[in-house]
């Protein structure tokens, strides 16, 4: 191929340059004598030309930006994100708190039913980073676009409210749509409800509906009660904790039954009912709600205070607690960094942020870029 471009090569430049040629031709070869006493031959006058444009000197291109070193969007390990504008403003006193009485005496409740001691759960349901809902019966979902925004931040697992002792059992509004879109993302679905335990046998109907029901032919993957103090309305007496969730775990099986719980603080170490719980569940899940605290710190305290127990999946703050009495305003990106990372490296199997309808770009940004492994 470079033999063949080069005799082309040549054979353009004889032809492009005939006159020359001839005038190395010697007489006697092929070329005619001028006959004598001739008028010379002029040469013809040059035809005019356009003057040959100015040269310019090309600019020069611009050299390519070095590409930018991909990292995290914040420092790992993270450090300490103590949070700004604390601490809140006071509030007024509210009315005095008068304890409301339980539907059923706890003289009159059953005993808790006999449950399997062991049994082979599988955890990946509720580990890695998730997102909690809050629906009401009135409530409008669009599953599709909760799942495109968890599949992108690279969560694993959704929370969706499918009930409470108030408003009663409405789940399959939610799971029915929202099953098959998770389960084809890769996404698990938790359902949890509120029990206030004033009945505890009728709080189980709830959640036995929820983990036995079929919903567009799928089945959620876990099922969390919320299982608060008399100050939210309920009833945490261990007997009726425990006749609840013996309930709640024979009809679980191998499903794994989370217990969301009160931040374990000194004084919650002392009167909540973790013990009584922690025979029927399989995770404790305490809300590290942390307003003017540091984050870091309340999510290490909480994974070794009940990892004594059971494995622990925390449920972090991404809402707005100045209505409640805490801190005004969104916890930053940087803040639920340190939360996420602080956690992991306790020993958290998972963590998740509550609630959806509240969390925005900064709070989506930290926990979808934070790399849970």
């Amino acid at each position: 191929m470079r033999l063949e471009r080069w005799v082309a090569v040549a054979a353009v430049g004889v032809f492009a340059s005939g006159v020359g040629v001839a005038a190395t031709l010697q007489p006697g070869h092929d070329a005619p004598r001028p006959a004598a006493h001739t008028a010379p031959v002029l040469p013809p006058a040059p035809t005019p030309t356009a003057p040959a444009p100015a040269r310019t000197t090309p600019k020069p291109k611009p050299k390519p930006k070095p590409a930018r070193a991909t990292g995290p969007l914040y420092a790992i390990p993270a450090p300490p994100a103590y949070p700004t504008g604390c601490p809140p403003r006071p509030r007024p006193p509210g009315p005095p708190f008068h304890p409301p009485t339980p539907a059923v005496p706890t003289a009159k409740l059953p005993a808790p039913v006999a449950v399997p001691r062991t049994r082979h759960v599988d955890l990946a349901a509720v580990s890695g980073k998730g997102m909690w809902l809050t629906t009401w019966p009135d409530s409008t979902l669009d599953a599709a676009k909760v799942v495109r925004q968890a599949k992108g931040a690279g969560l694993t697992q959704l929370w969706v409210r499918t009930g409470g002792t108030k408003q009663g059992w409405y789940g399959a509004k939610f799971l029915t749509p929202l099953l098959p879109l998770a389960h084809a993302a890769g996404l698990s679905v938790v359902a949890w409800d509120f029990p206030a335990l004033s009945d505890p046998v009728a709080d189980a109907k709830r959640a036995v509906a929820a983990i036995t029901g079929t919903f567009a032919g799928q089945h959620i993957d876990g099922f969390s009660p919320d299982i608060e103090t008399i100050n939210e309305g309920t009833f945490n007496a261990p007997r009726r904790v425990a006749l609840y969730l013996s309930l709640v775990r024979r009809a679980a099986g191998n499903l794994p039954v989370v217990a969301t719980v009160m931040r374990p603080t000194p004084y919650q170490l002392k009167t909540y009912p973790y013990r009584a719980e922690a025979p029927y569940v399989d995770v404790f899940a305490p809300m590290v709600y942390w307003s003017c605290s540091e984050p870091g710190t309340l999510a290490v305290q909480s994974v070794r205070a009940l990892a004594k127990l059971r494995p622990v999946h925390l449920v972090g703050q991404s809402y707005d607690m100045g209505p409640d009495g805490g801190r005004r305003g969104m916890p930053s990106g940087r803040e639920i960094w340190r939360f996420l990372d602080a956690g992991r490296r306790a020993g958290a199997i998972g963590a998740s942020l509550y609630v959806y309808s509240e969390t925005r770009t900064p709070q989506w940004a930290a926990l979808g870029a934070y790399p849970w492994r």
